[in-house]
C-alpha cells in the first residue's frame, strides 16, 4: 500500500488530504472521517481496497488550513461545500463518497451539489438527529446548553491537547477508552495525521474548542440532502454509544430504502476502525456495484 500527502489550494486556505493507491489510476473514493480524528486515520482500511482513495482533512482537523468560526458553526454545510470544491476541482469523473460520523453527514450534505458526479455512497454511523435535536443551534443559548450539559461535547472540550511527543501521546492513549479496541497501527495513524510540533512537544491539530463546536453544530437535514445520493446508497449504524435512534435511521430508510440502511447491535461508534476488515469490506462492495457510467 502506498499512500501520498498533497495540499490543495481552497478559499481561505488549503485542504490537506492523503492519497492511498495512487498508482492504481483515477481516484475512485473519496472518504471523510469523523469529528476529531483525520484522514490518515482510515488508512488502514483504504488500502486494502485496491483503488486509488483519497482521505480528505476536513476544516479545523488534521493538516488542512482553512478558517474556523466557533461563533458562526451551527451546523456540517460548511464542511459539505469544501468537499463540493475540493470534488469539483481535483477530482475528475464519477466517484464514491464515503465517512465516518460527522464525515458521513457531510458527504451526504454534498451529494445534491454533485449530483451527476457520485458513482455511490457508504456512510459508517452518520450522526442522525431528530428533529428537535436540529433545533437546538438555532435556539438563543442552544449551543451554550449544549457544550455545558452534553457529555460528549462536554468532554471534548477538556481533551488533553499537548504531549511531549508522538510516543508519550501512543502510550496515553492505547488501550483507554475509545481506542481501547483499535488497533495500534491505526491509532499510530491517527496521532501521526493529527498531531503538529510546537515549542512544548506536540500538540492535536484539532482544537478542542473547535471538536465541541462541531459536536454542537446539528443544524442541517440530513434526510432531506439524501434524496440526492446514489440508488445503491448504504448507512451502516452501530448499536453502542449510538449517534442514531430506531426512528432517524427508520427516516433515512424511507429515503434511500429500508434494505440499504444496516444495522449492527453489536458495534460501537467507532466501529470503521475498531473492525477495519468489516468498513473495508463494505467499501470493497460498494466499488463492486458503483455506477461508474
Amino acid at each position: 500500500m502506498s499512500f501520498k500527502r498533497n495540499s490543495y489550494d481552497m478559499p481561505g486556505g488549503t485542504m490537506s488530504a492523503l492519497h492511498v493507491n495512487e498508482s492504481k489510476g483515477r481516484a475512485r473514493l473519496v472518504f471523510a472521517h469523523a469529528n476529531g480524528f483525520n484522514g490518515q486515520t482510515y488508512r488502514a482500511i483504504l488500502g486494502p481496497l485496491n483503488v486509488h482513495s483519497i482521505a480528505v482533512d476536513l476544516r479545523g482537523h488534521g493538516f488542512t488550513d482553512l478558517p474556523t468560526n466557533i461563533k458562526a458553526l451551527k451546523g456540517f454545510q460548511i464542511f459539505a461545500d469544501d468537499l463540493v470544491t475540493f470534488i469539483s476541482r481535483n477530482v475528475p469523473g464519477k466517484v464514491i463518497l464515503s465517512g465516518h460520523s460527522f464525515g458521513a453527514v457531510a458527504a451526504i450534505l454534498a451529494a445534491p451539489q454533485l449530483t451527476d458526479r457520485l458513482a455511490g455512497y457508504v456512510g459508517f454511523d452518520p450522526v442522525s438527529m431528530p428533529w428537535i435535536g436540529r433545533q437546538w443551534p438555532n435556539i438563543p443559548g442552544g449551543r451554550a446548553w449544549m457544550k455545558k450539559y452534553v457529555p460528549i461535547a462536554k468532554n471534548a472540550r477538556n481533551r488533553r491537547r499537548q504531549f511531549d511527543s508522538l510516543e508519550a501521546a501512543f502510550k496515553r492513549y492505547k488501550g483507554r477508552a475509545a481506542f481501547k479496541k483499535v488497533p495500534d497501527e491505526i491509532l499510530k495513524d491517527y496521532l501521526k495525521g493529527g498531531m503538529e510540533p510546537n515549542d512544548n512537544g506536540m500538540q492535536l491539530s484539532c482544537d478542542p474548542e473547535w471538536e465541541q463546536a462541531v459536536f454542537c453544530a446539528q443544524a442541517h437535514n440530513l434526510y432531506k440532502a439524501a434524496r440526492f445520493l446514489p440508488k445503491n446508497s448504504k448507512a451502516h449504524y452501530a448499536g453502542k454509544f449510538a449517534v442514531s435512534s430506531k426512528g432517524t435511521r427508520a427516516k433515512l430508510g424511507r429515503v434511500i430504502g429500508q434494505n440499504n440502511i444496516i444495522f449492527n447491535p453489536k458495534f460501537s461508534h467507532l466501529f470503521p476502525i475498531q473492525e477495519p476488515e468489516y468498513a473495508a469490506g463494505a467499501l470493497t462492495d460498494c466499488i463492486k456495484h458503483a455506477d461508474w457510467e
